[in-house]
């Protein structure tokens, strides 16, 4: 073991770091055991937002290693992942395109469809950290171990955690029994390594064996580096939650400007059209009184009209009464020019 890997694993800041928070205690440690077995093919079976595998890309950068890296996973989630849409494995695809494309692929499949594309003993590093039932993890590990190396590292997530189903425990208590180079980490749910019975000497990770004075120390330095991955994080994420409520407050207070500004305005507008109802309720009082000038000068009319009427009526009636001696004189008068004329034919 080399302690200034070690020194140098609590000065590993990782790049990307996106909830969910699970696997960042062990950030520190990924960095490290990168340096420690300095894989030729490195392979993670679940990466979701990236946490883990790009903790170890970078630190495969870092070292200028030439190690090949693969992420199987077909980003829509499971039962214990929870499920999601593209926009994961959007985040995740753009920013391993920017930074990992040369030496790292994202292999959008099934385990079980991606076993196929590896030879047989070529992984040296196994990432485990799928569906985490106890089926489901111990069919990963069958399915992959013809594909490890002698001596290759596997990594289980969740060793810790006995509920919802999963099952990691059980078979990473199986796995000990029969890998008895191992070490598991109690933090962030938990971090099952191995190493495979058959490693060559130079490949053994003595730190692993089973009386190793080093396996305690290894276990309290990288929960305390973890510790502190896990505050910075929260830190930061609560930096860009501030921010983000910097921002929101920023458009709060444009919104209520804009708004009073608005209010304003409106206020102008109903002060003008109070102005405008005011001067119309003094023409229509002044239209009222014209009004009720016109129906008392029509009362008046109305009363004159009928006045007149009654003169009407008397003058049509002493008509009647001069007219009907004359009339008797003209009738009278026509009847003896008849008979005058009458006559005076008969006569000639």
């Amino acid at each position: 073991m080399n302690l200034n890997n070690l020194l140098e694993a609590s000065a590993f800041s990782p790049k990307s770091l996106q909830p969910p928070n699970a696997w960042i205690g062990h950030v520190p440690f990924a960095a490290w055991v990168t340096k420690e077995v300095e894989p030729n093919v490195f392979v993670e079976l679940g990466t979701h937002t990236g946490n883990s595998y790009f903790s170890f890309c970078q630190a495969i950068v870092e070292n200028n290693f030439s190690t090949n890296c693969y992420a199987v996973d077909t980003w829509q989630g499971d039962e214990h992942a929870g499920r999601y849409d593209n926009e994961v494995f959007a985040h995740v695809n753009a920013y391993h395109q920017k930074h990992y494309a040369g030496f790292s692929k994202l292999l959008r499949m099934t385990f079980d469809e991606a076993v196929t594309a590896f030879e047989d003993k070529s992984i040296e590093l196994l990432h485990i950290d799928g569906l985490h039932t106890y089926e489901a993890v111990r069919h990963d590990f069958e399915t992959w171990l013809p594909k490890l190396a002698p001596g290759a590292i596997v990594l289980f997530h969740d060793t810790h955690v006995r509920e919802r189903d999963f099952g990691v425990w059980k078979l990473w208590e199986e796995l000990q029994a029969h890998y008895p180079n191992n070490l598991e980490f109690m933090h962030s749910n938990g971090l099952g390594v191995l190493q495979l019975n058959d490693a060559p000497d130079e490949k053994k990770l003595h730190w692993l064996e089973p009386n190793s004075d080093e396996k305690q120390k290894l276990i309290t330095y990288f929960s305390a580096l973890g510790s502190r991955q896990l505050e910075r994080f929260e830190l930061n994420k609560l930096n860009l939650d501030f921010s983000k409520l910097n921002l929101e407050l920023s458009r709060l207070n444009n919104h209520i400007r804009n708004v009073e500004t608005e209010l304003a305005a409106r206020g102008e507008v109903i002060g003008q059209l109070e102005q405008s109802f005011a001067n119309l309720e003094t023409d229509w009082a002044a239209r009222g009184n014209q009004i009720i000038q016109l129906e008392q000068s029509l009362a008046n009319l109305e009363t004159d009209w009928a006045a007149r009427g009654n003169q009407i009526i008397q003058l049509e009636a002493a008509l009647m009464k001069q007219q009907n001696p004359l009339y008797a004189k003209c009738l009278s008068y026509w009847s003896y020019c008849y008979s005058f004329f009458t006559h005076k034919k008969n006569a000639s």
